[in-house]
C-alpha cells in the first residue's frame, strides 16, 4: 500500500514513468523484477489487478490517467470503476496519450440497506469506497480533481479485513475476471495478484522478496506450467524447495495452498497419442512430493488443479487457458477449499 495526492495505490511500488508525467502501481519493485527472467522484467510492469483507490463526498471527480499500449494486439487498456464491491462504470484509455475520466459518485448505493452493500464488518469494502482497477496493461495515475471537496485513502474497517496473495503463471495473471478476483469476491477477501504470465519460473529473488511481505493472510501458488520446456525438472525441484523453505520458515502460521497444474493438453491422459511425454505428469509428482516434505513445517495444503477446473470445456481452444466461464467456475470451487483456512 502507497499513499499519494491522499489516494491508496494497491500496489508493491509507484514507479516514475519516463515521458510521462505521471506514475505505475507496479505490482513488483523495479528492483526485483530485474533480477528475473526477461518475459518476467516485462510482465512485473503490468498492472492488472492495481488500484487506485479513495474517499470522498465530491459530487464530480475527475481522474488524469494514461496507459502503456497492452500486451497481445489490444489497442486500449481497460478500467473498471467500482464503488465498494459493486461495479460502476468501464473506460478505455488510449496508449501514449493523457485522458481524463469524469464521474459522478452512483445515485443508487445511497438508498440500498447496509447489510445488501456488505456482507458484515471486514468482509469485501464499504461502498463509499471509490476503486480504480486496471485491467491487463500498464496504467499510469496522473492526477486527480475533486473540486474543492476533501479526499482521503480508504480506513482499514471500509477495507476487506482479509487479504489473499496469489502467485502463478497466465492463469493467476489472468484477468479482472481471473479465478483470483472470483474467489476474493467470493470471500470478501482483498487480492495480491503476482501471476506472471508466461514467465512463472519461481526465481528465488522473486521467492524471497514474496516471502519478505506482510499484510496478507493466505497465499496460492499455481507452478509448473511456465516450467514445462523451460526448465528442467530438478531445477523446479530446487526452485518450489526453496519457496516453500522460505515461506513457511517466515510465515509458519499462515496457510499456504499449493496447487497441481490444471487440467491441459500437457497432460498425457487427454492426448490419443501420448508418446513419451510425461512432463506434466513429472512436475504434479514433484509438488506433491514438496508438500509431503513441507506440511508439517507449516500451515501448507495441497489442492488437485482437477479439484478446481472440473471441466475441461471451461478451457480454450489452446486447451491451457480458461476462458471466462472457466475462471468463474474455478474461482468459486477454490473459494470453497480455502474458506475455511481464512
Amino acid at each position: 500500500m502507497i499513499i499519494r495526492d491522499n489516494l491508496e495505490f494497491h500496489a508493491a511500488e509507484l514507479r516514475k514513468m519516463p515521458g510521462f508525467d505521471g506514475w505505475l502501481p507496479a505490482r513488483i519493485p523495479d528492483a526485483v523484477a530485474g533480477k528475473l527472467n526477461s518475459r518476467a522484467q516485462f510482465i512485473a510492469a503490468d498492472t492488472v489487478t492495481a488500484e487506485i483507490r479513495f474517499v470522498t463526498d465530491a459530487k464530480n471527480i475527475r481522474l488524469t490517467l494514461s496507459a502503456i499500449k497492452p500486451e497481445f494486439g489490444l489497442e486500449l487498456l481497460e478500467i473498471r470503476i467500482f464503488f465498494g464491491n459493486f461495479l460502476y462504470q468501464t473506460h478505455w484509455l488510449k496508449p501514449g496519450e493523457i485522458s481524463t475520466v469524469m464521474f459522478s459518485p452512483p445515485p443508487v448505493l445511497p438508498r440500498i440497506k447496509d447489510e445488501y452493500l456488505r456482507k458484515g464488518p471486514g468482509i469485501g469494502f464499504a461502498p463509499n469506497v471509490c476503486r480504480v482497477v486496471s485491467q491487463r496493461g500498464s496504467l499510469i495515475y496522473c492526477g486527480i480533481e475533486t473540486f474543492g471537496h476533501a479526499v482521503r485513502p480508504p480506513e482499514a474497517s471500509e477495507k476487506p479485513a482479509k487479504t489473499c496473495f496469489f502467485y502463478g503463471s497466465s492463469i493467476t495473471n489472468s484477468t479482472l475476471d481471473g479465478f483470483p478476483s472470483v474467489a476474493c469476491c467470493r470471500l470478501g477477501a482483498d487480492l495480491i495478484n503476482l501471476g506472471l504470465s508466461g514467465a512463472c519460473h519461481v526465481e528465488p529473488e522473486l521467492s524471497d522478496w514474496m516471502a519478505s511481505l506482510d499484510g496478507w493472510d493466505l497465499a496460492v501458488f499455481e507452478l509448473g506450467i511456465n516450467a514445462l520446456g523451460s526448465i528442467v525438472s530438478e531445477e523446479f525441484r530446487g526452485r518450489v524447495d526453496h519457496l516453500l523453505e522460505v515461506f513457511t520458515s517466515r510465515h509458519p502460521e499462515k496457510p499456504l495452498v499449493l496447487l497441481t497444474i490444471f487440467p491441459s493438453w500437457y497432460r498425457p491422459a487427454f492426448l490419443k497419442d501420448r508418446g513419451d511425454e510425461k512432463r506434466d505428469t513429472v512436475f504434479c509428482e514433484i509438488l506433491r512430493e514438496l508438500y509431503g516434505k513441507y506440511r508439517t513445517r507449516g500451515n501448507l495444503h495441497l489442492v488437485e488443479g482437477s479439484d478446481i477446473l472440473t471441466d475441461c470445456c471451461a478451457l480454450g481452444a489452446d486447451w491451457v487457458h480458461p476462458k471466462n466461464y472457466g475462471h468463474a467456475l474455478m474461482g468459486l470451487n477454490l473459494a470453497e477449499k480455502i474458506r475455511d483456512l481464512l
